[in-house]
């Protein structure tokens, strides 16, 4: 088949958000259940970011700032996913680097065995930051996939004489801050009495933030250069040598930074994103999957191509089940009142307020996307609304929400996506994008 008539057919790729596996899937049978399998193993590709470890033991659990969570995951949790339909693999993600360099490259050894396509980490900054390819019989498929967050583990680029770092393939950002004039002069006051940088050009550095003279007081992220030009040249790449190229964005940066993670500021992303996502679809992408804030966020269609800001969980399974190292019992004064052999005791869920009880509902519903590409271009674009399983040992897995439940689901992300100009039918139970 020549690529003149592999284009001129239809092609279906069906994308999720993230997947926190610990436990097996393929033994459960709720028609539910089986409905979601069922559309993802219709598609022609099929892609979710595998938002933990499998280190069989390898590395050490690294340090961190906020002591929330090192994934790790029992070998068995990759041919749950395959079972599933799953061919396409984000590995670039905040859990990317949790037990280290050895847990990263035991991870990628297991998927490079595997045989499954999977992008955004590697041995050094060249190979984490490489397409990878999915042969299937319609289509070429490309897959570059990177990881927002600098703290989490950028891995290095190989100079001269100086081996490469591993890691996972970054897209940081810069900010700067803006203030009107007469409050950017008393912030350039107290910095000249702590003794601090003076101002230049109506620029100032403050205790690790960056200032400027604005119209208003605002902020505004950026691509960090560096990352940004890298990633596109990926891209480009891809399109050269692919008929389809997805590009996978694990962001938790919002657009207003608050105090909590799991506020309302989570639902809108940072401007960077925006950015980056939008001269992704420019260099040739054909779609960009967005993840990473564990809630749904808005779908754009930017020149005909559609961007998920954010796909929300997939699979998010039990907390307990999963070891902790030290850290996360010192962080919550535990570590003089449990084993070392001890996992904490499974609760019941707590009563919760109206707001969180709203935000739990946030972190358990999703949608699984469906784009039928004809003629490499979105013909269609199907969301079916999803709901994770809130039970506290076999909780997490996805089931197709019907009802009120899809209803409310599909009606968040419209409103959501109206934000980017983006329409959403809904009929009987299923979201349509109106493409135009």
């Amino acid at each position: 088949m020549s690529k003149n008539e592999r284009e001129s057919g239809e092609f279906t790729l069906v994308t999720t958000g993230d997947s926190l596996i610990y436990q097996k899937l393929s033994i459960f049978d709720e028609p539910e259940f089986l409905k979601v399998c069922e559309i993802i193993k219709s598609a022609d590709a099929a892609f979710s970011n595998f938002e933990t470890l499998i280190r069989n033991d390898k590395g050490f659990p690294r340090y961190k700032t906020d002591p929330t969570a090192w994934m790790t995951s029992p070998c068995f949790v990759l041919g749950e996913l395959k079972w599933m339909g799953f061919s396409l693999f984000s590995l670039a993600n905040n859990h990317s680097m949790d037990y280290s360099e050895g847990g990263l490259l035991e991870n990628l050894r297991v998927f490079e065995e595997s045989g499954v396509t999977h992008a955004g980490t590697g041995r050094n900054l060249s190979e984490a930051r490489a397409p990878a390819y999915l042969n299937t019989p319609k289509a070429r498929v490309a897959l570059i996939a990177c990881n927002t967050r600098g703290e989490d583990g950028p891995a290095g680029e190989t100079w001269r004489s100086v081996p490469g770092r591993p890691g996972l393939n970054p897209l940081r950002s810069t900010t700067t801050l803006y203030l009107e004039k007469p409050d950017f002069d008393r912030l350039a006051e107290i910095s000249r009495k702590l003794d601090l940088p003076e101002p230049k050009e109506g620029r100032l550095s403050f205790l690790g933030h960056k200032f400027e003279v604005g119209d208003k007081a605002d902020m505004h992220t950026a691509p960090y250069k560096p990352d940004f030009d890298g990633n596109l040249r990926s891209i480009s790449e891809a399109r050269r040598n692919a008929d389809f190229v997805f590009v996978s964005v694990h962001n938790h940066d919002k657009r207003r930074p608050g105090e909590t993670y799991f506020d309302d500021k989570i639902e809108y992303i940072a401007g960077f994103v925006e950015t980056f996502s939008r001269a992704a679809i420019d260099a040739g992408a054909d779609a960009v999957l967005g993840h990473g804030t564990h809630c749904l966020n808005g779908i754009e269609i930017y020149k005909g191509h559609p961007i998920f800001y954010g796909l929300g969980n997939f699979i998010s399974q039990s907390y307990q089940s999963n070891p902790k190292p030290y850290d996360w019992y010192e962080a919550r004064g535990l570590h003089e009142k449990t084993y070392p052999d001890e996992r904490p005791a499974a609760t019941t869920h707590p009563i919760l307020s109206v707001a969180e009880e709203r935000r739990a509902r946030r972190s358990t519903t999703s949608v699984v996307a469906k784009i039928v590409f004809d003629n490499r271009k979105p013909a269609q674009i199907m969301l079916y609304p999803i709901e994770l399983l809130r039970q506290q040992l076999q909780g997490g897995r996805p089931l197709l929400a019907s009802g009120s439940s899809a209803e409310e689901i599909l009606n968040r992300l419209s409103r959501l996506s109206a934000d980017y100009g983006t329409k959403i039918a809904i009929e009987q139970g299923i979201g349509k994008v109106v493409l135009s």
